[in-house]
């Protein structure tokens, strides 16, 4: 079980570059539109696209690696003033919720790529088909979900280690 995990982490992190490298691909698409706007007075044929594409993958790709981090947002004032089995039990409870709401999104996204698909969409300069933008966002989020069950479990096995130990109730 270790070495899958470790191995999922090493996906997340991955993804994380990608999202690094799509970010930069951005910045330079950003630059090269406004140097040829200005410059040779000839915008950059797609660029709008590119970009528009690429910030949706950016906030998808780096989604798993967050929640393996736990980098969510919490309600420490709330959540300080609770003894330690309740965070844990509140940390499992919403990691899967988490994991729940997530995949349900995925599923959906997917669906809608599907559908996406069967009706040839594909965007207005570029012609990439929308399916595929939304297929690959529905994995990244599929990916996510794992990522909250993974949390939901150890955050699990914590408690029950803390509880085995005399640590807990």
């Amino acid at each position: 079980m270790s070495a899958a995990i470790t191995f999922f982490d090493r996906l997340c992190l991955s993804l994380a570059w990608l999202s690094g490298l799509i970010a930069f691909a951005v910045m330079a698409v950003t630059f090269t539109g406004v140097a040829m706007r200005y410059g040779l007075r000839s915008p950059l044929m797609g660029g709008f696209e590119m970009i528009e594409i690429g910030m949706g993958l950016i906030v998808f790709s780096a989604l798993p690696l967050m929640v393996r981090r736990r980098g969510n947002i919490i309600v420490t004032i709330v959540i300080e003033r609770l003894p330690p089995v309740l965070v844990r039990i509140a940390s499992v409870f919403s990691d899967l919720v988490g994991a729940a709401l997530v995949a349900f999104v995925s599923w959906r996204v997917w669906l809608q790529g599907e559908r996406l698909l069967t009706y040839n969409e594909v965007t207005m300069e570029l012609r990439v088909p929308k399916g595929l933008i939304a297929q690959s966002m529905a994995i990244f989020l599929a990916v996510t979900a794992i990522a909250f069950l993974l949390c939901a479990i150890e955050s699990f096995r914590q408690d029950r280690s803390a509880t085995a130990s005399g640590g807990g109730l």
